[in-house]
């Protein structure tokens, strides 16, 4: 039986005295989609930060394919947990175009970064939108564009923190229905707003 793709053994964080993750404990196949879902402030945020390592926990482990990647006291960095993040804010470099926003972070040469950031274009439906600088898009754009910069790397495990909570009804299911299929390799995991 192989590991699982993610594991977190009892994760917890406290900030001063208020616990924001407490003991979470979770498993995930590859493939597997899954969702966290609870009310504002239950640590669903904290806890994906935590598993893309943007901040740090105070006690668990996280684990991805079986290899121990922080257990609170050690840790890999973000870049080295092959995991792919899209924050809530979208957090688009406003000084950079869309393409230079989704080839951020890729290695390779310049063409095969370009290439890349191209095909995704492409797949999120954004051709002709390259040159465009991000405060020049809607915010079902915004959110496009953010989705092909977390998939460009080719992460094993795709985190996203409540990734159509600022959308209206119409857009949050197609924009939903494009990240299932940009996503077809089955690494989401994601918060969602109140439950």
């Amino acid at each position: 039986m192989s590991d699982p793709r993610l594991e977190i053994r009892n994760l917890s964080r406290h900030f001063d005295a208020s616990k924001a993750v407490d003991g979470v404990c979770l498993s995930l196949s590859p493939g597997q989609v899954t969702c966290l879902l609870g009310p504002s402030g239950c640590g669903k945020s904290t806890t994906l930060r935590i598993v893309a390592g943007v901040e740090r926990q105070d006690s668990g482990e996280i684990h991805v394919d079986g290899e121990l990647v922080s257990d609170g006291t050690s840790s890999l960095p973000p870049e080295q947990r092959n995991i792919g993040m899209m924050f809530q804010d979208f957090a688009l470099f406003p000084h950079l175009s869309v393409l230079k926003n989704i080839a951020f972070g890729l290695t390779g040469s310049k063409l095969e970064r370009r290439n890349r950031a191209h095909e995704l274009l492409e797949r999120v439906d954004l051709m002709g939108y390259g040159e465009k600088m991000p405060h020049e898009l809607s915010g079902g754009e915004q959110q496009r564009v953010a989705l092909a910069r977390a998939v460009a790397p080719r992460p094993k495990i795709m985190l996203l923190d409540e990734p159509f909570s600022g959308l209206d009804d119409r857009l949050r299911d197609g924009i939903r229905d494009e990240t299932l299929k940009v996503s077809a390799r089955g690494w989401c995991c994601g918060s969602d707003g109140d439950a």
